[in-house]
Protein backbone atom coordinates (compact mmCIF):
# COMPACT_ATOMS: atom_id res chain seq x y z
CA UNK A 1 0.00 0.00 0.00
CA UNK A 2 2.68 2.79 0.92
CA UNK A 3 4.64 1.31 -2.24
CA UNK A 4 1.13 2.25 -4.52
CA UNK A 5 1.07 5.35 -2.42
CA UNK A 6 4.58 6.84 -3.05
CA UNK A 7 3.99 5.60 -6.74
CA UNK A 8 0.69 7.51 -7.40
CA UNK A 9 2.49 10.71 -5.83
CA UNK A 10 5.61 10.35 -7.91
CA UNK A 11 3.34 9.91 -11.57
CA UNK A 12 1.34 12.93 -10.68
CA UNK A 13 4.87 15.04 -9.65
CA UNK A 14 5.84 13.80 -13.33
CA UNK A 15 2.58 15.15 -15.00
CA UNK A 16 2.82 18.50 -12.77
CA UNK A 17 6.33 19.15 -14.42
CA UNK A 18 5.28 20.27 -17.97
CA UNK A 19 2.89 23.32 -16.78
CA UNK A 20 5.24 23.91 -14.22
CA UNK A 21 7.94 24.93 -16.65
CA UNK A 22 5.29 26.37 -19.20
CA UNK A 23 4.88 28.98 -15.88
CA UNK A 24 8.32 29.81 -15.47
CA UNK A 25 8.60 30.74 -18.84
CA UNK A 26 5.46 33.03 -19.25
CA UNK A 27 7.35 36.85 -19.88
CA UNK A 28 5.83 39.81 -19.11
CA UNK A 29 6.37 42.88 -20.85
CA UNK A 30 6.48 46.55 -19.17
CA UNK A 31 6.48 49.90 -21.12
CA UNK A 32 9.35 52.18 -19.90
CA UNK A 33 9.72 54.93 -22.52
CA UNK A 34 8.67 56.14 -25.86
CA UNK A 35 10.50 58.29 -27.85
CA UNK A 36 9.56 61.37 -28.95
CA UNK A 37 7.94 61.87 -32.42
CA UNK A 38 11.38 62.25 -34.15
CA UNK A 39 11.64 58.95 -35.86
CA UNK A 40 10.17 59.33 -39.13
CA UNK A 41 8.74 55.47 -40.21
CA UNK A 42 11.48 54.00 -37.88
CA UNK A 43 11.35 50.70 -38.98
CA UNK A 44 14.38 48.99 -37.31
CA UNK A 45 16.26 49.31 -34.20
CA UNK A 46 20.00 47.77 -32.74
CA UNK A 47 21.66 48.66 -29.88
CA UNK A 48 25.88 49.23 -29.92
CA UNK A 49 27.37 48.42 -26.35
CA UNK A 50 30.75 49.68 -27.94
CA UNK A 51 29.17 53.27 -27.82
CA UNK A 52 26.10 52.41 -25.35
CA UNK A 53 24.05 54.25 -28.39
CA UNK A 54 20.63 52.63 -30.18
CA UNK A 55 20.83 53.52 -33.88
CA UNK A 56 17.51 53.53 -35.83
CA UNK A 57 16.58 53.14 -39.63
CA UNK A 58 13.96 55.51 -40.57
CA UNK A 59 12.19 55.32 -44.13
CA UNK A 60 10.61 58.55 -44.14
CA UNK A 61 8.38 58.09 -47.05
CA UNK A 62 7.30 54.72 -49.31
CA UNK A 63 9.82 51.52 -48.51
CA UNK A 64 10.53 51.52 -52.52
CA UNK A 65 11.17 55.11 -52.99
CA UNK A 66 14.43 55.90 -53.86
CA UNK A 67 14.05 59.77 -52.62
CA UNK A 68 17.06 60.49 -50.53
CA UNK A 69 15.00 61.16 -47.62
CA UNK A 70 16.14 57.72 -45.37
CA UNK A 71 17.89 58.26 -42.72
CA UNK A 72 19.43 56.97 -39.15
CA UNK A 73 19.08 58.32 -35.85
CA UNK A 74 21.04 57.84 -32.62
CA UNK A 75 18.77 57.33 -29.56
CA UNK A 76 20.15 57.10 -25.82
CA UNK A 77 19.46 53.77 -23.42
CA UNK A 78 16.80 56.36 -21.67
CA UNK A 79 14.59 57.10 -25.60
CA UNK A 80 16.13 60.76 -25.45
CA UNK A 81 16.61 61.50 -29.18
CA UNK A 82 20.49 62.10 -29.52
CA UNK A 83 20.04 63.24 -33.27
CA UNK A 84 17.39 62.53 -35.75
CA UNK A 85 19.33 62.15 -38.99
CA UNK A 86 23.25 60.98 -37.84
CA UNK A 87 22.82 59.58 -41.42
CA UNK A 88 20.88 61.28 -43.90
CA UNK A 89 20.49 60.72 -47.88
CA UNK A 90 19.28 57.40 -47.53
CA UNK A 91 16.78 55.65 -49.52
CA UNK A 92 14.33 53.47 -47.31
CA UNK A 93 16.45 51.94 -45.01
CA UNK A 94 15.07 48.87 -42.72
CA UNK A 95 17.08 46.22 -41.22
CA UNK A 96 20.79 46.69 -39.51
CA UNK A 97 23.52 44.83 -38.08
CA UNK A 98 26.90 46.14 -36.66
CA UNK A 99 30.24 44.36 -36.69
CA UNK A 100 33.72 45.72 -35.92
CA UNK A 101 32.65 49.28 -35.55
CA UNK A 102 31.08 48.98 -38.85
CA UNK A 103 27.01 49.64 -39.31
CA UNK A 104 25.31 48.01 -42.06
CA UNK A 105 22.09 48.72 -43.53
CA UNK A 106 19.50 47.49 -46.36
CA UNK A 107 18.54 50.37 -48.08
CA UNK A 108 15.80 49.37 -51.10
CA UNK A 109 18.42 47.61 -53.17
CA UNK A 110 21.83 47.83 -51.75
CA UNK A 111 23.71 47.36 -48.48
CA UNK A 112 25.10 50.30 -47.30
CA UNK A 113 28.14 50.49 -44.78
CA UNK A 114 28.54 53.06 -41.83
CA UNK A 115 31.83 53.65 -40.10
CA UNK A 116 29.99 54.47 -36.57
CA UNK A 117 32.96 56.56 -35.00
CA UNK A 118 33.18 58.78 -37.73
CA UNK A 119 29.77 58.95 -38.48
CA UNK A 120 29.58 58.28 -42.62
CA UNK A 121 28.93 56.29 -44.98
CA UNK A 122 32.17 54.78 -46.50
CA UNK A 123 30.73 51.92 -48.75
CA UNK A 124 27.19 51.03 -50.97
CA UNK A 125 27.16 47.48 -51.63
CA UNK A 126 24.79 47.33 -54.97
CA UNK A 127 22.48 43.84 -55.18
CA UNK A 128 21.73 43.73 -58.55
CA UNK A 129 17.98 42.36 -58.99
CA UNK A 130 17.09 43.11 -55.34
CA UNK A 131 13.29 44.35 -55.24
CA UNK A 132 13.22 44.91 -51.55
CA UNK A 133 16.18 44.74 -49.30
CA UNK A 134 14.45 44.04 -45.74
CA UNK A 135 16.34 42.89 -42.77
CA UNK A 136 20.30 42.44 -41.76
CA UNK A 137 22.21 39.69 -39.28
CA UNK A 138 25.66 39.19 -39.39
CA UNK A 139 27.01 36.20 -37.95
CA UNK A 140 30.05 35.36 -35.99
CA UNK A 141 32.55 35.30 -39.02
CA UNK A 142 31.71 38.69 -40.27
CA UNK A 143 29.04 37.42 -43.21
CA UNK A 144 26.15 40.06 -43.56
CA UNK A 145 22.85 38.29 -44.53
CA UNK A 146 20.26 40.11 -46.02
CA UNK A 147 16.54 39.14 -47.04
CA UNK A 148 14.95 40.29 -49.74
CA UNK A 149 11.39 39.70 -49.02
CA UNK A 150 10.02 41.16 -52.52
CA UNK A 151 12.63 38.82 -54.31
CA UNK A 152 12.46 35.85 -52.33
CA UNK A 153 15.58 35.65 -52.13
CA UNK A 154 18.41 36.10 -49.19
CA UNK A 155 22.29 37.41 -49.89
CA UNK A 156 25.70 37.38 -48.45
CA UNK A 157 28.21 39.88 -48.36
CA UNK A 158 30.97 38.61 -46.78
CA UNK A 159 34.73 40.77 -47.44
CA UNK A 160 33.11 42.88 -50.15
CA UNK A 161 32.06 40.05 -51.74
CA UNK A 162 27.85 39.68 -52.47
CA UNK A 163 26.83 36.11 -53.08
CA UNK A 164 23.11 34.34 -53.14
CA UNK A 165 22.19 32.35 -50.45
CA UNK A 166 18.16 31.33 -51.45
CA UNK A 167 17.18 32.24 -54.57
CA UNK A 168 13.75 30.83 -54.10
CA UNK A 169 12.18 31.10 -50.54
CA UNK A 170 8.84 32.53 -50.26
CA UNK A 171 8.97 36.52 -48.95
CA UNK A 172 12.20 36.20 -46.13
CA UNK A 173 11.56 39.24 -43.70
CA UNK A 174 13.47 38.83 -40.23
CA UNK A 175 16.94 36.93 -40.45
CA UNK A 176 18.55 35.92 -36.83
CA UNK A 177 21.83 33.83 -37.61
CA UNK A 178 22.52 31.10 -34.97
CA UNK A 179 24.50 27.81 -35.29
CA UNK A 180 25.40 27.61 -39.07
CA UNK A 181 21.46 28.37 -39.94
CA UNK A 182 19.30 31.18 -40.27
CA UNK A 183 16.41 31.81 -38.45
CA UNK A 184 14.09 33.23 -40.99
CA UNK A 185 10.47 34.75 -40.66
CA UNK A 186 8.49 34.37 -44.06
CA UNK A 187 5.84 37.21 -44.55
CA UNK A 188 3.40 35.54 -46.28
CA UNK A 189 3.18 32.06 -44.88
CA UNK A 190 3.02 33.78 -41.78
CA UNK A 191 5.71 31.45 -40.34
CA UNK A 192 9.51 31.24 -38.42
CA UNK A 193 11.36 28.77 -39.67
CA UNK A 194 15.49 27.30 -39.80
CA UNK A 195 16.82 27.58 -42.93
CA UNK A 196 20.04 25.38 -44.10
CA UNK A 197 22.68 27.44 -45.36
CA UNK A 198 23.55 24.76 -47.87
CA UNK A 199 20.44 22.90 -49.06
CA UNK A 200 18.06 26.19 -48.36
CA UNK A 201 15.59 23.94 -47.28
CA UNK A 202 13.40 25.89 -44.56
CA UNK A 203 12.10 23.38 -41.51
CA UNK A 204 8.57 25.63 -40.33
CA UNK A 205 9.36 26.62 -35.95
CA UNK A 206 6.48 28.27 -35.51
CA UNK A 207 3.01 29.45 -37.52
CA UNK A 208 0.37 31.82 -37.45
CA UNK A 209 2.48 34.99 -36.63
CA UNK A 210 0.48 37.59 -39.00
CA UNK A 211 3.38 39.84 -40.45
CA UNK A 212 6.09 37.89 -39.10
CA UNK A 213 8.91 41.09 -39.26
CA UNK A 214 11.96 41.13 -36.27
CA UNK A 215 13.47 37.80 -34.81
CA UNK A 216 15.65 38.07 -31.73
CA UNK A 217 17.21 35.27 -29.39
CA UNK A 218 16.76 36.11 -25.31
CA UNK A 219 19.64 33.97 -24.33
CA UNK A 220 18.38 30.87 -23.14
CA UNK A 221 17.28 29.32 -25.79
CA UNK A 222 14.05 31.10 -26.99
CA UNK A 223 13.29 33.88 -29.16
CA UNK A 224 11.07 36.93 -29.70
CA UNK A 225 9.38 37.46 -32.87
CA UNK A 226 7.16 40.78 -33.83
CA UNK A 227 4.04 40.36 -35.74
CA UNK A 228 3.82 43.64 -38.07
CA UNK A 229 0.49 45.00 -36.54
CA UNK A 230 2.30 44.96 -32.78
CA UNK A 231 2.29 41.38 -32.00
CA UNK A 232 5.19 40.03 -30.01
CA UNK A 233 5.27 36.46 -29.63
CA UNK A 234 8.18 34.41 -26.85
CA UNK A 235 9.16 31.46 -29.24
CA UNK A 236 10.00 28.33 -27.30
CA UNK A 237 12.47 25.81 -29.24
CA UNK A 238 10.04 23.50 -29.97
CA UNK A 239 8.12 26.12 -31.89
CA UNK A 240 4.82 26.85 -29.07
CA UNK A 241 4.74 30.51 -28.93
CA UNK A 242 2.94 33.18 -26.43
CA UNK A 243 1.89 36.16 -27.05
CA UNK A 244 3.46 38.93 -24.56
CA UNK A 245 2.90 41.95 -26.22
CA UNK A 246 -0.31 43.33 -28.89
CA UNK A 247 -0.65 47.08 -29.30
CA UNK A 248 -2.80 46.45 -32.26
CA UNK A 249 -5.55 47.72 -30.46
CA UNK A 250 -3.86 51.18 -30.37
CA UNK A 251 -2.72 50.92 -34.30
CA UNK A 252 0.64 50.51 -33.02
CA UNK A 253 2.71 48.61 -35.39
CA UNK A 254 6.20 46.22 -33.86
CA UNK A 255 8.64 46.21 -36.98
CA UNK A 256 12.04 44.86 -36.43
CA UNK A 257 12.68 44.81 -32.96
CA UNK A 258 16.03 44.52 -30.87
CA UNK A 259 16.47 43.33 -27.43
CA UNK A 260 19.45 43.73 -25.08
CA UNK A 261 19.84 40.75 -23.18
CA UNK A 262 21.83 42.27 -20.04
CA UNK A 263 19.24 44.91 -19.67
CA UNK A 264 16.56 42.34 -20.45
CA UNK A 265 15.05 45.82 -22.60
CA UNK A 266 13.14 44.91 -25.41
CA UNK A 267 13.00 47.72 -27.93
CA UNK A 268 9.83 48.12 -30.56
CA UNK A 269 10.20 50.34 -33.64
CA UNK A 270 6.32 51.68 -34.60
CA UNK A 271 6.92 52.84 -38.13
CA UNK A 272 4.19 55.41 -39.00
CA UNK A 273 3.86 56.33 -34.96
CA UNK A 274 6.91 57.82 -35.84
CA UNK A 275 8.37 56.42 -32.16
CA UNK A 276 11.02 53.58 -30.31
CA UNK A 277 9.26 51.81 -27.63
CA UNK A 278 11.29 50.28 -24.79
CA UNK A 279 10.08 47.75 -22.71
CA UNK A 280 11.31 45.72 -19.31
CA UNK A 281 10.47 41.84 -20.04
CA UNK A 282 10.21 40.28 -16.74
CA UNK A 283 9.05 36.58 -15.83
CA UNK A 284 5.22 36.47 -15.69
Amino acid sequence: MTRTFWSAWWLASIALLPSLSLAQEVLSAELLWETDTLLTTVESAIYDPITDVIYTTNIDGHFMRKDGQGSVSTVALDGRVLDAEWIRGLHAPTGTGIHEGHLFVTDIDAIVEIDIEAGAVVQRYPVPGAVALNDIVIDAQGTVYASDTGGNTVYALHNGVLRTVASDIDTPNGLLAQDGRLLVTQWTLQTVGWMDLETEAVSTLAQGIEGPDGLEAIGDGTFLASGFNGQIYHLQADGSKTLILDTAGDGIRAADIEYIPAKRLLLVPTMQRNTLRAYRLADG
